[in-house]
């Protein structure tokens, strides 16, 4: 499974994004920790439902879910912004951030959703200051605070920018064995686009970078420009086993032996492919009736005990019924016979007894086998 979109799948899905310019906030939901949701309303488009898994992908739903709780972060996006006109929608290239502006009058603020790492969302007014953040982080280059200014780390090379000439520098000054491994890690294009980078450009992904030559560099640098210029084609990917495997905004030379299924838009294949591994979430109904099923448990539990209880206790009440005047006889006689002697002298008197088997002086009580 595709764990977080790659820089080139935010490329497209940028692309498909800007259609939700101009559209307002109709509401703001947190129903999970790392997820957020934008319901938004454009005239002559009706609603969008925006889906954010933080640190992992972003796509337009079809359906809005029966969200029932909002947390922290969403009760603040939706002090600071419900209500606002989405803006502008676009990507900090290269990196893997998303930045989302709303506007109402002369107010600004943006968004920035980080897709890197374990992600992050975090709220700035109009001079990305930060008002606040899912995670507040204290990283050696940056801090992640209110009332600090949002700062995000930058790529030494720009993938959607990239020269010839930086390109070579980069391969000479690689520290990978591979190149595949350097376009991936080095350049930041991910695992699956390194891949096709190098089948595009008909290279040995297993060369070591400082091998390559002017020609090899050039062809890299071409192959690369077409990828981050083709129309979007979107699909999802399966294996042998009819499994999904991956989503992509346009065909690859990669996956040219695996079944796929097209889509109109890549923002709906992305829709598709989480869906598949969607994990089921607890939601507080379900703890609620978590709660009331363990409470009636315990209810059920006690109730038998009592029940077993009321029958040894019942059992009892017949046996000293059948046995009361025995029972009296023995309590008329010890009473007698305390008022002339000791409970030690009774105790030891009556040691052999055939009815009175024990007597505790201290508490002056009595056993009696009936």
């Amino acid at each position: 499974m595709k764990k977080q979109l790659s820089s080139i799948d935010l490329h497209y899905l940028v692309k498909e994004l800007q259609a939700l310019k101009d559209s307002r906030i109709d509401k703001i939901y947190q129903p999970e920790a790392n997820l957020i949701v934008f319901s938004l309303y454009k005239a002559n488009a009706g609603k969008k439902i925006l889906k954010i898994n933080i640190g992992q992908c972003l796509y337009l739903a079809e359906e809005k879910e029966a969200y029932g709780e909002i947390l922290g972060f969403g009760m603040l996006l939706r002090k600071h912004i419900d209500g606002y006109f989405l803006t502008d929608i676009r990507q900090l290239e290269p990196e893997r951030i998303i930045k989302l502006s709303f506007k109402v009058k002369d107010d600004e603020k943006h968004l920035y959703i980080e897709l890197f790492g374990k992600g992050n969302a975090i709220l700035c007014n109009e001079h990305d200051v930060i008002i606040n953040a899912l995670e507040r982080h204290d990283f050696r280059e940056r801090s992640i605070k209110p009332k600090l200014k949002y700062s995000y780390p930058i790529s030494n090379y720009n993938i959607f920018e990239i020269s010839e000439k930086q390109l070579e520098e980069l391969s000479k000054n690689s520290k990978k064995d591979s190149l595949v491994t350097s376009l991936a890690t080095e350049l930041g294009l991910g695992g699956l686009y390194s891949e096709e980078v190098c089948l595009l450009s008909n290279t040995d992904k297993t060369i070591n970078p400082k091998n390559i030559d002017e020609k090899q560099a050039q062809s890299i640098t071409n192959s690369l420009k077409k990828i981050i210029n083709k129309k979007i084609d979107a699909f999802v990917v399966f294996d042998e086993n009819n499994n999904v495997i991956d989503v992509a905004p346009f065909d690859l030379e990669f996956y040219k032996n695996n079944k796929k299924q097209k889509f109109n838009a890549f923002s709906e294949a992305l829709s598709y492919f989480y869906s598949q591994f969607k994990e089921v979430k607890e939601t507080a109904f379900d703890r609620k009736l978590k709660e009331l099923q363990r409470i009636t448990e315990n209810q059920q539990k006690t109730i038998e005990e009592l029940r077993k209880e009321e029958h040894e206790s019942r059992q009892k009440g017949e046996l000293i019924y059948h046995n009361y005047q025995l029972i009296k006889e023995v309590i008329d006689e010890l009473n007698n016979a305390s008022k002339k002697h000791s409970w030690k002298d009774i105790k030891e008197k009556l040691k052999n007894h055939k009815t009175i088997k024990e007597i505790n002086e201290k508490e002056r009580k009595v056993i009696v086998e009936i």
